[in-house]
């Protein structure tokens, strides 16, 4: 597996090579987009798309690639790898230039592998005793976990597809799925376990942070199910180790809560989750800018929209076609 993670230095001389505008953290700079790796179909057409497109961006000044262990039954994580292989080996990419974010949760398929997710519950998970039946959460069609042994798993099977020794940041994919089902007592108990899980492997290296990567979970009104407090999961973390650094929220004109609602609160003040991240140091991407592919007018206004809007990182653009990625990276260039 390829060796290194995204470094400040060489983060910042690949933006300044092409001339592209970015956003900074205390450990690596990324551009104001990033390639979001979600929607599509399940097929080599699909994925032969995704592969010219993701080598256009990372050859045209985009250093952000966001994906999930379930995105397309575990063909975005493989086609990402495929590209960084083939540019890292032809000595046109470093390591240490791009920043790669991957989520796992909820139970995934294998297409490769002619696995929905329910067989892949039944003859992957359980059979091999990864988890057990009553470690699932379920809410109509998604099940999802929070057992440590399955995210060694998860993160393993991540860190295959990509061909990467270390996953920049990790995320914990939709946990309001879980706390509408555990309730707020047992959830918090699983996520110190699993953020101390999260903890020893960065320790291992093969994640540099972890973060949570919500739908509705943080910018939904605190009375209702699912409601996660972005203060309570810091303090947690903060509590085994404090990698926590990195949360993903949807915004956009459907959802628009993270950045006008005041969900959270910081030591007793209404906030919204923008401020309350920034109040507590934390990082924040955005996703579905583009509402799933429901708002496809103005798209060049709604992604200035996003990049002007403070406290955000990068905003998650699904891109399957180089000419989309070009009318993107026009917005910032």
């Amino acid at each position: 597996m390829i060796k290194g993670y995204a470094t400040r230095e060489k983060t910042l001389n690949y933006l300044n090579n092409h001339e592209s505008k970015y956003r900074e953290t205390t450990w690596f700079y990324c551009s104001p987009i990033a390639i979001g790796t979600h929607l599509g179909d399940m097929t080599n057409e699909d994925s032969e798309l995704y592969e010219k497109t993701i080598k256009y961006c990372l050859r045209n000044g985009v250093n952000f690639i966001d994906t999930a262990l379930n995105y397309r039954g575990m063909k975005s994580e493989k086609d990402i790898g495929k590209v960084l292989e083939s540019l890292i080996t032809n000595k046109e990419l470093d390591r240490s230039e791009f920043v790669i974010s991957t989520k796992a949760g909820l139970i995934p398929g294998d297409i490769d592998a002619g696995l929905v997710p329910s067989d892949y519950l039944k003859y992957v998970l359980l059979k091999n005793e990864i988890i057990q039946e009553k470690e699932i959460q379920t809410v109509a069609h998604q099940k999802h976990v929070l057992t440590p042994s399955y995210f060694q798993f998860a993160l393993n099977q991540s860190r295959s597809h990509l061909g990467l020794e270390t996953i920049d940041i990790y995320y914990l994919h939709v946990p309001e799925i879980s706390m509408k089902v555990l309730g707020e007592e047992a959830f918090y108990k699983m996520l110190e376990e699993l953020f101390y899980f999260f903890e020893q492997q960065v320790k291992k290296q093969t994640i540099r942070f972890y973060g949570l990567a919500t739908w509705l979970g943080l910018i939904t009104d605190s009375d209702e199910k699912g409601y996660i407090s972005l203060e309570k999961t810091e303090k947690i973390a903060r509590k085994v180790g404090g990698h926590f650094r990195f949360i993903q929220v949807p915004l956009n004109s459907s959802l628009p809560g993270a950045n006008n609602r005041e969900t959270q609160s910081v030591s007793g003040i209404a906030l919204t989750v923008l401020e309350a991240a920034r109040d507590l140091d934390i990082h924040v991407t955005t996703s579905a800018p583009f509402n799933l592919g429901k708002d496809v007018e103005n798209t060049d206004d709604i992604l200035r929209f996003l990049m002007n809007t403070k406290d955000i990182l990068s905003t998650m653009v699904g891109m399957k076609r180089v000419n989309h990625a070009k009318e993107n990276i026009a917005t910032y260039k």
